[in-house]
């Protein structure tokens, strides 16, 4: 008989950094008397293998000068569509011309994500990341060890460009992800591959911590000497005026308009970056200064723009929905995977440039009493819904406007929801639509006649 054993409750930190022996500094980030509550764990997983490959995917985005050309394809990508037919379920029966692969949405990855796991993932190296929710529903985002650590060389490559590093010391923090939501999941980690530097997730919401206080003197003792966040976290974390010296805030998630990053710069007195990245893919190209042309920093992503409506590939220069193809996450191979972000691409010497980026920009919502909604708040509201899609207005007189795509007897659940995050006496007007009535492949979901 086979021997009956537990189920494992989760890892320990010995398992969650098999490669470093010292975990004082993790140990002294989550009890130190000014720490928030932090209410998870995490950790790299990373084992001598998966470090060697994160640090040869370092040396590779780090020095290439170049992706390809105008009118050519980079010389891996017919390797890539091989390989993803051959061991990825949702590619197998596709042809095996690239020219002939239909573009991918998220539709596809939310309905079965285990179809994108390629057979040569291995299953015992599974991670799985939710979507922040920041512009519509979240969605789980499965990775490997290698993938998720390359964040950090990613990040790097983009510092290196502005001749800013990280000091790699294990008594440091090196990078501090900053939020500011009614709830969120926040931990202290180390990073194996910057030497057992801090990485911390921390949350501005005064629930979070035992005294308000405590965001300032925590922050402050720790020093981060990267602030990563959206623009929303960011101005929140400029409420409280911590006395710290950043190396450079780093905004994702959604685009930065040049009002608030003016703000930033004023206050921290650094550069202020701004990402195009996707959790689907991670960081995908950096903002060259205040203007709408971001240069990409990925080698191993080949972009392509196409039509809005057909799966017609545009010539460069025209504008059209921003399209993925690559990546090293053997969890999600990306082939032709439609962003839903629009923009032209232009290549220069070699590297390609998104223009004219139509990203996602922040979008303020109010109570009446002019209490701001984050719209995150909303999105994981939502979640409990069985909604296809769903988009909220704001009008100037504070009225929302809410429509969806589902069962029209959740109306009333749904309004019940946008009036306990925006208070009673705002007015809230419901249309719910049928799943088969939805056309477009990502709903831009929130709109405001409000602006930051």
């Amino acid at each position: 008989m086979a021997e009956n054993k537990k189920p494992a409750i989760g890892l320990n930190d010995e398992e969650r950094f098999p490669l470093l022996s010292d975990l004082s500094f993790l140990q002294q980030l989550r009890q130190d008397a000014h720490a928030p509550r932090y209410n998870f764990r995490s950790g790299d997983r990373l084992e001598s293998t998966h470090l060697e490959k994160v640090k040869q995917y370092a040396h590779t985005i780090s020095h290439a000068n170049t992706f390809w050309e105008a009118g050519e394809q980079p010389a891996w990508l017919e390797e890539y569509i091989n390989w993803c037919i051959a061991t990825v379920p949702f590619y197998e029966n596709r042809p095996g011309s690239f020219a002939e692969q239909p573009t991918i949405s998220r539709s596809d990855l939310r309905a079965a994500p285990w179809d994108f796991v390629s057979r040569d993932a291995v299953l015992d190296e599974l991670l799985v990341y939710q979507t922040s929710g920041t512009t519509g529903p979240a969605m789980d985002v499965l990775f490997d060890p290698v993938s998720q650590a390359c964040w950090i060389p990613q990040l790097q490559s983009v510092l290196q460009q502005h001749g800013i590093s990280l000091d790699a010391a294990p008594d440091k923090v090196a990078i501090a992800l900053i939020c500011s939501q009614p709830e969120t999941l926040t931990y202290a980690s180390l990073s194996t591959y910057l030497n057992g530097a801090g990485v911390l997730k921390i949350n501005l919401n005064p629930a979070d911590w035992k005294s308000p206080e405590d965001r300032l003197l925590y922050l402050q003792k720790y020093n981060p000497q990267v602030l990563t966040g959206d623009p929303f976290a960011f101005l929140d974390l400029l409420k409280i005026q911590p006395a710290i010296c950043p190396k450079v805030l780093v905004s994702s998630a959604m685009k930065l308009t040049a009002g608030v990053r003016q703000k930033l710069e004023d206050y921290f007195a650094c550069p202020v970056l701004d990402i195009y990245s996707l959790t689907e893919c991670r960081m995908v190209a950096c903002a060259d200064g205040d203007g709408d042309r971001y240069k990409v920093i990925r080698p191993e992503l080949y972009l392509e723009v196409f039509h809005k409506d057909e799966d017609i590939p545009l010539p460069y220069g025209e504008r059209g929905e921003l399209v993925i193809t690559g990546g090293n996450n053997p969890f999600l191979p990306l082939i032709r995977y439609r962003t839903g972000d629009f923009c032209s691409l232009e290549m220069e010497n070699g590297i390609p440039h998104l223009v004219g980026l139509e990203a996602r920009l922040p979008v303020p919502f109010y109570t009446l009493d002019g209490e701001q909604v984050k719209n995150i708040e909303v999105s994981r509201a939502m979640m409990q819904f069985p909604l296809a899609g769903f988009k909220l207005h704001q009008a100037n007189d504070y009225r929302l406007t809410f429509t969806g795509w589902s069962d029209e007897a959740i109306a009333q659940k749904v309004q019940e929801e946008l009036l306990r995050i925006f208070k009673s006496g705002i007015a809230v007007d419901i249309a719910i639509h049928p799943v088969t009535a939805l056309k477009e492949t990502k709903v831009v979901n929130y709109s405001s006649a409000f602006t930051l």
